[in-house]
């Protein structure tokens, strides 16, 4: 129980990180406007848009899962594992499609 509880406080963290990450990935655009650079900025502004609040599915999601296991006195630190791992992954893919709709030219 012990475990879970601290998986899920470091998922929280780590939830509210990716989520403020993904909006900040928005200051690449700022280079939209040189010469030569192409940015998909419909991709760009749905990721971050969209990212956050994936995020947020997801701990929830694990966070919900956890509490009923463990209401049931079932191991639960496994589900509170993959939701932080998750969290890292729908991070990973957001920065991903970011960097990838931004062309840097020149």
């Amino acid at each position: 129980m012990v475990t879970s509880v601290v998986l899920l406080v470091v998922g929280a963290l780590a939830a509210v990180t990716a989520g403020w990450g993904i909006m900040l990935l928005a200051l690449g655009f700022g280079s939209c406007d040189a010469p030569g650079n192409r940015c998909d900025e419909g991709l760009g502004a749905a990721v971050v848009t969209l990212g956050p609040v994936l995020v947020a599915l997801v701990f929830l999601a694990a966070a919900v899962v956890c509490v009923l296991r463990l209401v049931r006195r079932r191991t639960a630190w496994p589900v509170a594992l993959l939701g932080l791992g998750l969290v890292v992954v729908v991070f990973l893919v957001a920065r991903l499609l970011v960097d990838g709709s931004v062309t840097i030219g020149i």
